[in-house]
Protein backbone atom coordinates (compact mmCIF):
# COMPACT_ATOMS: atom_id res chain seq x y z
CA UNK A 1 0.00 0.00 0.00
CA UNK A 2 1.33 3.68 -0.86
CA UNK A 3 0.04 6.24 1.18
CA UNK A 4 2.44 8.87 -0.47
CA UNK A 5 0.46 12.15 -1.26
CA UNK A 6 -0.05 12.95 -5.19
CA UNK A 7 2.05 16.32 -5.11
CA UNK A 8 5.16 14.07 -3.44
CA UNK A 9 8.51 13.89 -4.79
CA UNK A 10 8.45 10.32 -3.77
CA UNK A 11 5.66 9.78 -6.43
CA UNK A 12 8.31 9.90 -8.37
CA UNK A 13 6.73 8.71 -11.72
CA UNK A 14 7.17 12.22 -13.08
CA UNK A 15 10.17 13.82 -11.26
CA UNK A 16 12.14 10.45 -12.50
CA UNK A 17 10.83 10.12 -15.63
CA UNK A 18 12.41 14.23 -16.37
CA UNK A 19 15.67 13.45 -15.15
CA UNK A 20 17.42 12.23 -18.19
CA UNK A 21 15.62 15.01 -20.25
CA UNK A 22 17.15 17.76 -17.70
CA UNK A 23 20.23 15.91 -17.96
CA UNK A 24 20.80 16.30 -21.88
CA UNK A 25 19.61 19.42 -21.66
CA UNK A 26 22.10 20.54 -19.18
CA UNK A 27 24.42 18.74 -20.75
CA UNK A 28 23.20 21.11 -24.73
CA UNK A 29 23.90 24.22 -22.25
CA UNK A 30 26.69 23.57 -20.85
CA UNK A 31 28.40 22.52 -24.15
CA UNK A 32 26.97 26.03 -25.97
CA UNK A 33 28.08 27.91 -23.12
CA UNK A 34 31.67 26.16 -22.88
CA UNK A 35 31.71 26.15 -26.63
CA UNK A 36 31.08 30.48 -26.21
CA UNK A 37 34.32 30.82 -23.75
CA UNK A 38 36.99 28.60 -26.22
CA UNK A 39 35.62 30.91 -29.27
CA UNK A 40 36.62 34.11 -27.07
CA UNK A 41 39.41 32.85 -25.56
CA UNK A 42 41.17 32.57 -28.86
CA UNK A 43 40.15 35.52 -29.83
CA UNK A 44 42.00 36.94 -26.67
CA UNK A 45 45.09 34.58 -27.58
CA UNK A 46 45.45 36.08 -30.92
CA UNK A 47 45.49 39.20 -29.85
CA UNK A 48 48.31 38.58 -27.70
CA UNK A 49 50.55 36.82 -30.60
CA UNK A 50 49.84 40.03 -32.57
CA UNK A 51 47.85 38.13 -35.24
CA UNK A 52 44.70 39.18 -34.55
CA UNK A 53 45.19 42.97 -33.27
CA UNK A 54 41.28 44.13 -31.90
CA UNK A 55 40.04 47.48 -30.19
CA UNK A 56 40.14 47.23 -26.53
CA UNK A 57 36.48 47.47 -25.83
CA UNK A 58 36.08 44.67 -28.76
CA UNK A 59 38.30 42.54 -26.09
CA UNK A 60 36.63 43.43 -22.85
CA UNK A 61 33.45 42.61 -23.98
CA UNK A 62 35.04 39.37 -25.33
CA UNK A 63 36.15 38.87 -21.62
CA UNK A 64 32.91 39.84 -20.34
CA UNK A 65 31.08 36.73 -22.35
CA UNK A 66 33.74 34.46 -21.19
CA UNK A 67 32.53 35.70 -17.68
CA UNK A 68 29.02 35.51 -17.95
CA UNK A 69 29.50 31.87 -20.10
CA UNK A 70 31.12 30.56 -17.26
CA UNK A 71 28.82 31.52 -14.67
CA UNK A 72 25.93 30.40 -16.31
CA UNK A 73 27.57 27.27 -16.29
CA UNK A 74 28.67 27.15 -12.57
CA UNK A 75 24.96 27.61 -12.20
CA UNK A 76 23.74 24.58 -14.38
CA UNK A 77 26.32 22.37 -12.44
CA UNK A 78 24.72 23.62 -9.33
CA UNK A 79 21.11 21.76 -10.78
CA UNK A 80 22.47 19.12 -12.10
CA UNK A 81 24.18 18.61 -8.52
CA UNK A 82 20.79 19.23 -6.92
CA UNK A 83 19.07 16.81 -9.52
CA UNK A 84 21.17 14.13 -8.53
CA UNK A 85 20.29 13.95 -4.81
CA UNK A 86 17.40 12.56 -4.40
CA UNK A 87 16.28 13.60 -1.15
CA UNK A 88 12.53 15.09 -0.41
CA UNK A 89 13.21 18.80 0.39
CA UNK A 90 12.66 20.10 4.05
CA UNK A 91 10.70 23.39 3.98
CA UNK A 92 11.11 25.57 6.41
CA UNK A 93 9.24 29.60 6.85
CA UNK A 94 12.11 31.64 5.04
CA UNK A 95 12.01 35.19 4.86
CA UNK A 96 11.22 36.96 1.45
CA UNK A 97 13.36 39.68 1.61
CA UNK A 98 16.48 38.48 2.74
CA UNK A 99 16.43 35.35 0.18
CA UNK A 100 15.67 37.65 -2.55
CA UNK A 101 18.85 39.76 -1.23
CA UNK A 102 21.06 36.76 -1.37
CA UNK A 103 20.13 35.60 -4.53
CA UNK A 104 19.55 38.80 -6.48
CA UNK A 105 23.43 39.38 -4.49
CA UNK A 106 24.83 36.67 -6.37
CA UNK A 107 23.63 36.54 -9.39
CA UNK A 108 24.25 40.54 -9.48
CA UNK A 109 28.33 39.13 -8.71
CA UNK A 110 27.88 36.51 -11.53
CA UNK A 111 26.95 38.68 -14.33
CA UNK A 112 30.01 41.72 -13.14
CA UNK A 113 27.13 44.09 -12.09
CA UNK A 114 26.14 43.96 -15.87
CA UNK A 115 22.30 45.09 -14.69
CA UNK A 116 20.87 46.43 -11.93
CA UNK A 117 18.22 44.55 -10.00
CA UNK A 118 15.07 46.12 -8.34
CA UNK A 119 13.55 44.82 -4.99
CA UNK A 120 10.12 45.64 -3.81
CA UNK A 121 8.42 43.70 -1.29
CA UNK A 122 7.29 43.74 1.86
CA UNK A 123 9.99 42.44 4.68
CA UNK A 124 7.72 40.55 6.90
CA UNK A 125 6.73 38.18 4.51
CA UNK A 126 7.53 35.01 4.76
CA UNK A 127 7.28 31.68 2.89
CA UNK A 128 7.97 27.81 3.35
CA UNK A 129 9.97 26.62 1.10
CA UNK A 130 13.74 25.06 1.02
CA UNK A 131 16.56 27.83 0.64
CA UNK A 132 18.40 26.33 -1.51
CA UNK A 133 15.58 25.39 -3.74
CA UNK A 134 14.57 28.87 -3.31
CA UNK A 135 17.90 30.06 -4.09
CA UNK A 136 18.41 28.49 -7.53
CA UNK A 137 14.58 29.42 -8.84
CA UNK A 138 15.31 32.98 -8.51
CA UNK A 139 18.63 32.72 -9.97
CA UNK A 140 17.25 30.81 -12.76
CA UNK A 141 14.55 33.28 -13.75
CA UNK A 142 16.92 35.94 -13.34
CA UNK A 143 19.36 34.35 -15.82
CA UNK A 144 16.49 33.76 -17.97
CA UNK A 145 15.10 37.35 -17.57
CA UNK A 146 18.85 38.78 -18.55
CA UNK A 147 19.14 36.73 -21.72
CA UNK A 148 15.55 37.56 -23.08
CA UNK A 149 16.72 41.23 -22.55
CA UNK A 150 19.96 40.85 -24.82
CA UNK A 151 20.63 43.44 -27.01
CA UNK A 152 18.11 46.15 -25.27
CA UNK A 153 19.98 49.54 -24.44
CA UNK A 154 17.44 49.90 -21.40
CA UNK A 155 17.38 46.23 -19.43
CA UNK A 156 15.31 46.88 -16.45
CA UNK A 157 15.09 43.66 -14.14
CA UNK A 158 12.48 43.70 -11.17
CA UNK A 159 11.94 40.98 -8.44
CA UNK A 160 8.83 41.73 -6.55
CA UNK A 161 6.67 39.78 -3.39
CA UNK A 162 3.41 40.11 -1.48
CA UNK A 163 0.35 37.63 -0.36
CA UNK A 164 -2.88 37.11 -1.04
CA UNK A 165 -5.31 34.73 1.21
CA UNK A 166 -4.32 32.02 -0.83
CA UNK A 167 -0.57 32.55 0.08
CA UNK A 168 2.53 34.32 -0.58
CA UNK A 169 3.83 34.83 -4.24
CA UNK A 170 7.11 36.26 -5.74
CA UNK A 171 7.69 37.82 -9.23
CA UNK A 172 10.54 38.37 -11.66
CA UNK A 173 9.89 41.23 -14.43
CA UNK A 174 11.92 42.34 -16.95
CA UNK A 175 11.80 43.83 -20.44
CA UNK A 176 12.63 42.20 -23.24
CA UNK A 177 10.22 40.73 -25.63
CA UNK A 178 8.05 38.82 -23.08
CA UNK A 179 6.93 35.10 -23.55
CA UNK A 180 5.76 34.07 -26.84
CA UNK A 181 2.28 33.16 -27.79
CA UNK A 182 1.00 30.13 -25.58
CA UNK A 183 1.32 29.25 -22.10
CA UNK A 184 3.99 28.74 -19.57
CA UNK A 185 3.90 25.18 -19.96
CA UNK A 186 5.36 25.77 -23.30
CA UNK A 187 8.46 27.09 -21.76
CA UNK A 188 8.78 24.67 -18.75
CA UNK A 189 9.02 21.23 -20.78
CA UNK A 190 12.34 20.57 -21.93
CA UNK A 191 14.05 21.97 -25.35
CA UNK A 192 11.27 24.37 -25.49
CA UNK A 193 12.45 27.75 -24.72
CA UNK A 194 11.68 31.57 -26.19
CA UNK A 195 15.15 31.41 -26.80
CA UNK A 196 15.48 28.57 -28.84
CA UNK A 197 18.15 29.55 -31.82
CA UNK A 198 20.88 26.90 -32.65
CA UNK A 199 24.12 27.44 -30.29
CA UNK A 200 22.01 29.57 -27.42
CA UNK A 201 21.05 28.37 -23.98
CA UNK A 202 17.65 26.36 -24.35
CA UNK A 203 15.26 26.71 -21.13
CA UNK A 204 16.56 24.46 -18.56
CA UNK A 205 15.63 27.31 -16.21
CA UNK A 206 11.74 27.69 -15.86
CA UNK A 207 11.91 24.35 -16.25
CA UNK A 208 13.91 23.83 -13.20
CA UNK A 209 11.42 25.89 -11.57
CA UNK A 210 9.00 24.48 -12.10
CA UNK A 211 10.08 21.47 -10.87
CA UNK A 212 11.13 23.23 -7.50
CA UNK A 213 7.70 24.68 -7.15
CA UNK A 214 5.93 21.27 -7.40
CA UNK A 215 8.43 20.57 -4.45
CA UNK A 216 6.80 23.06 -2.45
CA UNK A 217 3.63 21.89 -3.30
CA UNK A 218 3.18 25.35 -5.38
CA UNK A 219 3.33 26.73 -9.32
CA UNK A 220 5.07 28.67 -11.36
CA UNK A 221 2.64 31.15 -13.77
CA UNK A 222 3.69 33.01 -16.94
CA UNK A 223 2.48 35.96 -18.41
CA UNK A 224 3.15 39.41 -20.43
CA UNK A 225 3.14 42.68 -18.93
CA UNK A 226 0.30 44.65 -20.25
CA UNK A 227 2.35 46.96 -21.70
CA UNK A 228 3.34 44.77 -24.09
CA UNK A 229 6.91 45.23 -23.57
CA UNK A 230 8.46 42.11 -21.56
CA UNK A 231 7.27 39.19 -19.30
CA UNK A 232 6.27 38.13 -15.62
CA UNK A 233 7.33 34.97 -13.89
CA UNK A 234 5.21 34.48 -10.81
CA UNK A 235 5.74 32.08 -8.38
CA UNK A 236 2.72 30.96 -5.66
CA UNK A 237 3.18 29.30 -2.73
CA UNK A 238 0.57 27.93 -0.48
CA UNK A 239 0.41 29.21 3.46
CA UNK A 240 2.26 27.56 6.10
CA UNK A 241 -1.15 25.92 7.66
CA UNK A 242 -2.69 24.58 4.36
CA UNK A 243 1.19 22.52 4.53
CA UNK A 244 0.36 21.89 8.15
CA UNK A 245 -3.16 20.73 7.50
CA UNK A 246 -2.48 18.16 4.31
CA UNK A 247 0.79 17.06 6.89
CA UNK A 248 -1.64 16.11 9.57
CA UNK A 249 -4.61 14.66 7.36
CA UNK A 250 -1.68 12.36 5.68
CA UNK A 251 -0.75 10.97 8.91
CA UNK A 252 -4.29 10.45 10.15
CA UNK A 253 -4.68 8.38 7.19
CA UNK A 254 -2.02 6.54 7.61
CA UNK A 255 -2.75 5.99 11.28
CA UNK A 256 -6.49 4.81 10.15
CA UNK A 257 -4.74 2.54 7.64
CA UNK A 258 -2.18 0.89 9.92
CA UNK A 259 -5.00 0.01 12.24
CA UNK A 260 -7.23 -1.49 9.73
CA UNK A 261 -4.36 -3.61 8.54
CA UNK A 262 -3.61 -4.37 12.38
CA UNK A 263 -7.27 -5.57 12.37
CA UNK A 264 -7.31 -8.14 9.54
CA UNK A 265 -9.36 -5.46 7.25
CA UNK A 266 -7.52 -3.85 4.26
CA UNK A 267 -9.31 -1.15 2.35
CA UNK A 268 -7.96 0.71 -0.63
CA UNK A 269 -7.73 4.21 0.51
CA UNK A 270 -9.14 6.37 -2.43
CA UNK A 271 -6.94 8.59 -2.58
CA UNK A 272 -3.29 7.08 -2.20
CA UNK A 273 -1.49 6.30 -5.67
CA UNK A 274 0.60 3.23 -6.77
Amino acid sequence: MNTTPPNSDSNVSSSQSTEPAEATLATHDIKNLLGTVIGHADLQLLHLAGEQPAPIHQLETSLESIRLSASHAITLCEEMLALADGRPPVLVPLSINEAVCEAAEIFSARVAFAIEVEIEGNDALEVNANRTDLQRALLNLMWNAFEAMDGRDDPHLMIRWGGTSDGPWIEVVDNGPGLPEGHLSDLTEPFKSSKGDEGKVRGLGLHSVARVMRRCNGRLLGFNRKSGTGAILRMEFVLAREIAVEYCTRNSRDATDKNSQQDGIYTRNPTATG
